[in-house]
């Protein structure tokens, strides 16, 4: 039984051109004649994409596709016999299926293609692959097996037992499918399958899933499993995050069989990711993005890791990280190292395997570290601040193997689904027992480390922008320690402090004690003199690194005679000079602001006060071994002459290694000049005497019809003369925006009154359109960084009246 395709006012209906769709016939995989029914755009200068629907789907799948590659593409997307509007009739299992893919593409494409594929399109299309002159592959949300230890997603489960029911007789099936879209999509995703007779094949389709060695399929599936790992071709793997069947851990064992493949995970997209809006420009831009081939490949050496000092310490009764909370001392570190990396081990932990930390900064933190490099796996550095959507999304992303912490963060991380389907441990106490009977991982058993190893996720604030997560190797880190103890030394006997959780791993790395504050870590603001005070009872502070938001907070309350500090770091913000001389006068030390970020850290050396020809933080000059380029903002390939101002490109051998599975976002950041690598950080700036001045976000810039203008640049005078928080933003299209200037004040937004006004005015070089006062929004993480995204928002609404 087979139909024609659908009338072209359906057709127009669906989002689709009526001349792409036509009927092929070949051979098919039962030895008669099939035919299919395609959407085919027509030749393209560049090349031919053939595209693999899965169930219970169809071609319409790769509307966007069809859309937005063609006309330089030729895009080709197919419906499988008994799918969308193919011929009907012929019961197929996935050799068949893969068999009449290959004769399709051998009948009706031409030389060289590339190849993408969606749910279980995806193991017909890399069945297929090996036996056809494929150049590039796409892969989204799709398997070549199912992962061990992963149970069959509930949605299949349910649906192969009861497939008749579910599947053919009623719309279950597909109406369950098309509602993990946009609404939009609904009635095109349905439209091919209106009654139960055409619904046959989304039933077999369910029916023919392997799970147990004795299904049909199931040799097939495993030759599927083996011959993808035997590919080598340019692969992305495209995934929509949220999808509740092909879940993270799919994606995980498709990056463990085809290491090579590129990866761009949307996190907040759900099982039909071609339908994304976000998809069809990702591929474009990867189709055009050259294989990586030519670019410098890391030199790899044997490293021992910026722990190796643990060896040398390891019967030391000296405290490595000390405080009114409780100590730890090397010794101790060592032996709980030894003790819990025979733990991880026993669960199956080795190395490269990605281990979440739910651990509050605490000895308790550099245990778990130094356990899981012991391993050569990779610690999973939590950051609680950005609430349970932005931990699970990170911690999705990182695709950790397993997650440790105390029994509260263990159970919230299971109660919350943090990280579904990966093993939990508790991370208890050091066990008498395991000394005593020798249960710990003995030194000549620690996994050997190379320099270009995966070390380390940490992720950004998502101050600034989404959070990610960054990936550093062990080369960078170890680059990073040798340059804080050159930049910043403490003398024997001293001792550092942090409002920066992950600062605390530095200490066995610099051997040096750190002393941590009786504070809550995601409320840096709470920290005041009183704690510093009690920290200085312990050791002498040689150095100190705050947010600004923790040094407003040590400013805060009145603090007599003060706390002695030799040297104070402010970092996360662009830092004025009224707060580096607030905190001088408490702390009675040396006070500068390194420019630095997730990505790398520190870039400059902190530089002292003093204003730049646009005002602007002065950071001080850049580290000796580390590049700053500053290119045009239009124009990141053309480098501004010294005294101009654009945005900020870094180097350095201690710069992160990339954003894990965010292809997209690498590609974007990522520039190459003369065979180094530089990262484009977002930030502007300039150098002047080779001070490097930092203006702040690109994205903070106001397109003013005269040109751009750094809104730290408009701030500054406005806020010295007021002593207040101030925030400039533009409002209006690009290249035609108006200033408007907001004035922290407490409520609502409102007009500022006409004295005040005319005053800030006054200040300012270029034309005010408007001032207001109100609350300004800060970020969650520094509670400093004001989020002047949403602030330009609420003032447009405010002057629009709404």
């Amino acid at each position: 039984m087979s139909r024609s395709t659908p009338s072209d006012a359906e057709l127009e209906q669906f989002g689709i051109i009526p001349s792409w769709s036509r009927r092929v016939t070949f051979m098919g995989a039962d030895g008669s004649p099939v035919t299919w029914n395609v959407l085919d755009t027509g030749s393209g200068v560049k090349g031919t994409i053939v595209c693999v629907h899965g169930n219970p789907t169809w071609s319409y799948l790769w509307r966007n596709l069809l859309h937005n590659l063609s006309p330089e593409w030729r895009v080709v997307a197919i419906d499988q016999t008994g799918m969308g509007y193919s011929e009907r009739g012929r019961p197929r299992v996935l050799a068949q299926r893969i068999a009449e893919l290959v004769a399709f593409c051998r009948q009706e494409i031409a030389g060289d293609f590339v190849l993408a594929a969606h749910d279980w399109g995806g193991a017909v299309a890399m069945g297929a692959a090996p036996q056809l002159p494929v150049i590039r592959m796409i892969l989204s949300n799709t398997a070549a097996a199912k992962p061990d230890g992963v149970r069959v997603p509930p949605l299949i489960g349910i649906a192969r037992r009861a497939a008749p029911l579910i599947c053919q007789w009623t719309l279950g099936f597909v109406q369950g499918t098309a509602l993990m879209t946009e609404r939009q999509h609904h009635l095109a995703l349905r439209a091919p399958y209106k009654g139960s007779r055409r619904r046959r094949a989304v039933a077999d389709f369910v029916i023919d899933i392997p799970v147990h060695p004795s299904d049909t399929s199931y040799m097939a599936l495993t030759g599927v499993a083996s011959g993808i790992e035997a590919l080598t071709i340019p692969t992305l793997l495209a995934w929509g995050g949220r999808d509740p069947v092909f879940h993270d851990r799919f994606l995980r064992d498709l990056q463990r069989r085809i290491p090579h493949a590129d990866v761009e995970r949307f996190t907040n997209c759900g099982h039909l990711a071609p339908l994304d809006p976000a998809f069809a420009p990702l591929v474009a831009q990867w189709l055009a993005t050259p294989a990586h081939g030519s670019r410098p490949i890391p030199i790899s050496r044997t490293t021992s890791g910026i722990y190796q000092s643990i060896d040398r310490h390891e019967h030391d009764d000296e405290a490595i990280v000390d405080g009114p909370q409780g100590s730890l001392t090397w010794a101790e570190l060592a032996s709980r190292r030894a003790d819990i990396a025979e733990t991880l081990r026993s669960q199956g932990i080795k190395t490269g395997d990605k281990v979440a930390l739910l651990v509050k900064p605490s000895g308790e933190l550099l245990v778990a570290v130094a356990a899981l490099w012991a391993l050569g796996a990779v610690p999973v550095v939590a950051d609680l601040n950005g609430g349970i959507k932005q931990l699970r999304n990170l911690f999705r992303t990182a695709a950790p193997t397993a997650v440790i912490g105390s029994k509260m963060t263990v159970r919230f991380s299971r109660l919350v689904r943090l990280a579904p389907g990966t093993q939990h441990g508790v991370l208890g106490r050091r066990s008498r027992r395991a000394l005593e009977n020798g249960l710990l991982l003995p030194r000549s058993e620690f996994e050997p480390l190379r320099s270009e190893m995966m070390a380390a996720i940490v992720h950004t604030s998502g101050a600034t922008g989404p959070a990610k997560p960054v990936r550093y190797s062990h080369g960078a880190l170890e680059a990073q320690r040798d340059l804080f103890a050159t930049m910043f030394p403490l003398a024997p006997g001293e001792a550092f402090t942090t409002s920066f959780a992950p600062f605390l791993l530095l200490a066995p790395a610099i051997e040096r004690t750190c002393l941590l504050p009786n504070i809550r870590f995601d409320r840096p603001s709470l920290l005041r003199i009183s704690h510093l005070r009690e920290l200085a009872g312990f050791a002498p502070l040689g150095l100190a690194w705050f947010s600004p938001a923790a040094a407003r907070g040590v400013i805060t309350a009145p603090h007599e005679n003060g706390v002695d500090i030799r040297r104070v770091l402010l970092a996360g913000a662009p830092i004025d000079d009224e707060l580096r001389v607030s905190v001088r006068a408490a702390t009675h030390g040396e006070v500068s602001a390194p420019y630095g970020m997730t990505e790398c850290l520190p870039v400059t050396d902190g530089g002292t006060l003093g204003h730049g020809l646009f005002g602007g933080t002065n950071t001080g000059h850049p580290a000796e071994n580390c590049q700053v380029r500053i290119v045009a903002l239009d124009d990141i390939d053309a480098e501004l002459p010294i005294g101009q101002w654009g945005e900020i490109l870094i180097s350095a051998p201690w710069m992160f290694d990339r954003y894990e599975q965010h292809w997209l976002e690498n590609e974007k950041t990522a520039v190459y000049v003369d065979g180094l690598r530089y990262h484009r950080t977002g930030d502007v700036g300039y150098i002047e005497e080779g001070v490097l001045f930092h203006l702040g976000r690109r994205t903070h810039v106001i397109e003013h019809s005269q040109g751009p203008i750094a809104s730290v640049a408009v701030e500054e005078r406005v806020q010295r003369a007021l002593k207040t928080q101030v925030a400039a933003v533009g409002v209006g299209p690009v290249g035609a925006q108006v200033i408007v200037v907001v004035i922290a004040s407490g409520g609502k937004l409102r007009l500022a009154d006409v004295q005040l006004a005319e005053l800030v005015r006054t200040l300012v070089d270029h034309n005010v359109a408007a001032v207001l006062e109100g609350s300004l929004p800060l970020d969650s993480r520094h509670q400093s960084k004001i989020d002047r995204v949403t602030l330009a928002n609420l003032v447009s609404d405010f002057l629009s009246g709404r």
